[in-house]
């Protein structure tokens, strides 16, 4: 499957997100069934950039057991501004049943599924440990993410 993300070719080789949250293969099952606590026509996703919070949109994909997220984000090129925007590819290229991670901060993210031309919030976090995943509408399952030892 080749997913077209709108970020120009010499910043494709950047577009792996090392620091995200880590996702399973079980996780991602989850996100793709969870009913979802509501549906938007567009997800709600950052609009400036900072290098403390780092926003970013990120689709999760599939692969062998193992969950990549790539980057439909990227800073703004100019970097003499102080306030520059983040710039976010067009998603509405983007599959029906994709899962979509959109991070506001270090703590605080949420995850979309793609419905149909719609986008439906499946889980959220505000700590980096704790994803609250939305199986019967607004009433969560909390999920750990604090690997086991």
């Amino acid at each position: 499957m080749t997913i077209s993300t709108g970020i120009p070719q010499q910043a494709q080789s950047t577009l792996e997100v090392n620091d995200s949250m880590t996702i399973d293969e079980g996780t991602y099952l989850v996100l793709r069934s969870a009913s979802g606590a509501f549906t938007c026509r567009y997800p709600p996703i950052p609009k400036r950039w900072n290098s403390v919070d780092r926003p970013h949109v990120a689709l999760l994909l599939p692969d062998a057991g193992n969950i990549f997220s790539v980057f439909l984000s990227n800073p703004e090129d100019d970097e003499s501004k102080t306030d520059r925007s983040l710039e976010v590819s067009d998603l509405d290229r983007i599959p029906s049943k994709s899962i979509i991670e959109i991070r506001y901060s270090n703590a605080q993210l949420a995850y979309y599924r793609r419905d149909n031309g719609s986008w439906t919030k499946v889980a959220e976090a505000s700590d980096p440990f704790v994803v609250e995943v939305f199986s019967h509408g607004y009433a969560p399952i909390v999920m750990n993410m604090i690997p086991q030892m």
